[in-house]
């Protein structure tokens, strides 16, 4: 826990420094940064991307295989009834 308290901490203090500087340094640190959070939309996006091609590539397959490997099971209590609704 003490960890996490640590960088919370470190996290408000960043905060408060960025807060702290002029309107110009801010709008300077935030082109600086634009990199880095391009980045991390395309990492979001790439796991995404392969999280599709996986449920792409085994969904097929998965299904396959439970199409030949369930038992293929008749229920005898089932019976099919035919009513009619009158208003």
């Amino acid at each position: 826990m003490q960890p996490f308290i640590t960088y919370f901490g470190r996290f408000n203090d960043f905060r408060g420094n960025i807060g702290g500087l002029p309107p110009w340094a801010r709008f300077i640190v935030s082109i600086v940064a634009i990199p880095g959070l391009i980045l991390l939309g395309l990492s979001i996006f790439a796991l995404i991307v392969s999280l599709l091609a996986l449920l792409l590539l085994t969904v097929p397959v998965y299904s396959l295989l439970r199409s030949v490997t369930s038992p293929r099971v008749s229920s005898p209590g089932v019976r099919r009834v035919e009513a009619t609704i009158i208003e």
